[in-house]
């Protein structure tokens, strides 16, 4: 007797190691943004993404987004020192987790 889950099943495994392989990049990504952010800004990045040129860089309210984006250009040439190109013609866009994420108070 056959297992009629085979076939749905037979290429998990390479999905799952592409799917770890974008997370520890997505996580790399968001480490490197973290420590070429001023201090004060590095606690409010929860992650980074890269979403064709743009720089994507969620953050933990409206206020930090403002001011990832104002300081755009410095972290984009720290990037270029760490390796990660970031064209100026994408630039950076900072958003918001959706609500369901945050913390209630």
């Amino acid at each position: 007797m056959s297992d009629p889950l085979k076939p749905l099943f037979s290429g998990l495994d390479s999905g799952i190691a592409r799917l770890a392989e974008k997370v520890a990049a997505a996580a790399s990504l968001t480490v490197k943004v973290q420590q070429s952010l001023p201090e004060t800004l590095r606690p409010h990045v929860l992650s980074a993404s890269r979403r064709g040129d743009d720089l994507v860089v969620i953050v933990d309210s409206a206020a930090w987004s403002a001011r990832v984006r104002y300081a755009g250009r410095r972290l984009i040439e720290r990037l270029a020192q760490d390796g990660e190109v970031v064209r100026r013609s994408g630039g950076i866009c900072g958003r918001l987790p959706p609500p369901s994420s945050l913390p209630r108070t």
